[in-house]
């Protein structure tokens, strides 16, 4: 058995490819994120005994996610998370905290090539970056 298992998969295929994995008993353990060059690459993991699956899905950063937190409703954490701190929008979230779930001093840290970054920086109100703190993104060539 291998010890981790990565399934790449687009935005289309996420609910199903999430309610096959809880109709099989299935374990949700957490959605991982990490920003890569246009957009964000995501790691919605799940676990089964010893069996440890990862659904890997990159979105550019104007996506929009369906939330699966109807199908597994503790998700919902994960998805205010990779919502406010990568910007990627998600619609249906169960609990949806509205961009409020974490308290942040620059929008989307964790991605400052965001829609919502790219805008405070256009504004000049990029909090933390206006004082030295952070880089100001820049628009995309």
């Amino acid at each position: 058995m291998d010890p981790q298992v990565f399934i790449e998969i687009d935005s289309a295929q996420l609910r199903q490819k999430v309610q096959s994995y809880k109709d099989s008993g299935w374990r949700f353990v957490n959605i991982c994120g990490t920003t890569i060059k246009d957009g964000v690459e995501l790691l919605y993991s799940f676990s089964k005994g010893e069996a440890f699956e990862n659904l890997v899905l990159n979105v550019t950063n104007d996506a929009v996610l369906p939330a699966i937190s109807d199908i597994y409703f503790n998700s919902f954490v994960f998805e205010n998370e990779t919502h406010d701190l990568f910007g990627v929008t998600i619609e249906g979230i169960a609990i949806d905290f509205g961009g409020n779930f974490y308290t942040v001093s620059v929008p989307t840290p964790m991605n400052p090539h965001s829609s919502a970054a790219l805008a405070a920086a256009a504004d000049n109100t990029y909090g933390a970056a206006n004082y030295g703190a952070c880089p100001v993104p820049t628009k995309e060539a």
